[in-house]
């Protein structure tokens, strides 16, 4: 991982494209300008690590350019779960329920992602609380969708065609 300033991107990455980001949604210019300038911003190439399994959650990440693929760990098995692309986060769940990483993080391009640590999200909380709100409810809509594409392969694994219900 490259750390990267803002100045180093912002031509390919301007606000005004950042705006069309999912997690950053209906939010002012101001405070996508704010996370952007005061998170740490990463350069990684593909196949690189991003995070492994157990290591702290003090952070998240959004996905700025490029697509990452997530690996669960679970006694000693992983799993594929999901990809996420430009514009979705990474990471929130563990950082908020404050508990290690449970899986690992990969690049599958070549990207760049935001880490949004947990102090930098409690100060945007406090500075920009309507839009902190608002950042919020893009989250968990994210993380709900997210819950419903594992269900639906939860259902495609364990599927009975004998048990049908309605």
């Amino acid at each position: 991982m490259i750390k990267l300033h803002y100045d180093e991107i912002a031509n390919r990455l301007p606000v005004e494209v950042c705006r069309d980001f999912a997690i950053f949604g209906a939010l002012s210019d101001q405070a996508i300008s704010y996370l952007i300038e005061e998170g740490t911003l990463f350069s990684l190439k593909v196949k690189e690590e991003l995070f492994s399994v157990g290591e702290r959650s003090d952070s998240f990440y959004i996905v700025l350019e490029g697509r990452i693929a997530f690996y669960k760990c679970s006694e000693g098995n992983w799993a594929f779960l999901s990809d996420y692309n430009p514009g979705e986060q990474i990471g929130f769940v563990g950082m908020i329920t404050l508990q290690p990483r449970v899986g690992g993080a990969y690049m599958e391009t070549d990207g760049t992602v935001l880490e949004i640590s947990s102090e930098l999200f409690h100060t945007f909380q406090i500075k920009y609380p309507e839009e902190f709100s608002v950042m919020m409810i893009n989250l968990v809509r994210e993380i709900s969708r997210n819950l419903i594409q594992v269900g639906n392969m939860l259902v495609d694994l364990t599927a009975d065609v004998g048990h049908k219900t309605g």
